[in-house]
């Protein structure tokens, strides 16, 4: 299989044609192929595990945004709010992380030009060989 997701890894292509089938069938008859089909899916998934030796592997999860895009369609309206917030608050926390990132190499680069929070500008700009003018 190519394609590594849960759901390909523990079902046949013979199942997923049934899934599609599914809707075609009376109303009536639905819930016992339903039935069938989520048996097999469970003698498939057992009889890959037995024979995997317990080792699952799958394609690598998604993540930042991609991982939020994954999810959001499986949310009710308060999850979905509850999720947008946290992707939300997790984008602030990178600017931030970014900007700490930021401040720390200047740091590095500018060792004199900094004391303490404050930046010592003339420090900085003589380091680029430009010299600041006082005017009297």
């Amino acid at each position: 299989m190519e394609n590594n997701t849960f759901d390909s890894l523990f079902t046949s292509g013979k199942l997923q044609m049934l899934k599609i089938l599914l809707p075609c069938l009376p109303t009536d008859k639905r819930g016992g192929l339903s039935i069938f089909i989520r048996m097999q899916e469970l003698l498939y998934t057992m009889h890959y595990v037995q024979n995997t030796g317990n080792k699952v592997t799958m394609d690598d999860p998604p993540e930042g945004d991609a991982l939020f895009d994954a999810l959001l369609p499986y949310c009710d309206p308060a999850m979905k709010a509850q999720m947008q917030g946290l992707r939300q608050t997790m984008k602030q926390y990178e600017q931030l992380k970014d900007a700490m990132d930021m401040m720390q190499m200047m740091k590095d680069v500018f060792p004199e030009g900094f004391s303490g929070d404050a930046v010592d500008l003339s420090a900085m700009t003589e380091l680029f060989g430009v010299h600041l003018q006082n005017e009297s």
